[in-house]
């Protein structure tokens, strides 16, 4: 399947990030239901309607449950054994999968469910403006969120990557190579670690207009 190409031929890919635990959720956050939908399954739409249809989900803990949903949605996995190391190592073992595949990739955790479709739009037009740049983060009312768009360049980087602070010290080396770009979606800031953020997202989803 061909990954999402702008009119400069170049392909965009996203890697899921559902391999934790969800020690702090009373119950399996990428199962996790709004709006009728789990939360797996919106993230995966997320990009499938944006266009982007290279899309790799990192799975670990409980693997055997979204493995059938993944596969239902013609979607590719990978497994990370070693998900009790942290996140940046689902996303060390995410990125291998795109490397050569792509040109720009979406990282977004699965319990961030309900980003809009434009902020996917607007980050792919960001990226055609500066072929300088390596990072561009979605901003909501200055506030930087999720899915940040990251230039496959920096795979290799990633993967070699062994600082104390995972993701965010990576990213802080390559902050003068980085841009926000300013969303009207409040949805890039709200991630669900606990039952209360699910309920406060419900609340706010019932509010909000698209």
């Amino acid at each position: 399947m061909p990954t999402k190409r702008s009119k400069n031929n170049k392909r965009f890919g996203a890697l899921i990030l559902a391999a934790g635990l969800s020690s702090r959720m009373d119950g399996y956050k990428p199962l996790l239901e709004i709006n009728e939908k789990k939360f797996i399954e919106h993230a995966l739409e997320l990009f499938k309607n944006a266009g982007v249809e290279e899309i790799v989900t990192v799975v670990g803990f409980r693997a055997e449950n979204l493995i059938p949903i993944i596969e239902a949605a013609s979607s590719r996995y990978v497994v990370n054994n070693n998900y009790q190391n942290g996140m940046f190592s689902s996303i060390q073992k995410g990125v291998a999968e795109l490397r050569n595949i792509c040109d720009a990739f979406f990282l977004l955790p699965v319990d961030i469910p309900c980003v809009r479709s434009t902020t996917i739009q607007l980050l792919l037009k960001a990226f055609e403006l500066d072929s300088s740049i390596l990072v561009w983060y979605p901003e909501f009312q200055s506030r930087r969120g999720h899915p940040p768009l990251l230039a496959s360049y920096l795979i290799d980087h990633i993967i070699a990557y062994t600082g104390n602070e995972g993701m965010r010290g990576f990213l802080r080396g390559y902050e003068n190579r980085a841009v926000s770009v300013p969303v009207a979606d409040p949805f890039v800031l709200r991630d669900v670690d606990t039952a209360e953020d699910l309920s406060k997202l419900k609340e706010e989803l019932s509010k909000f207009s698209f």
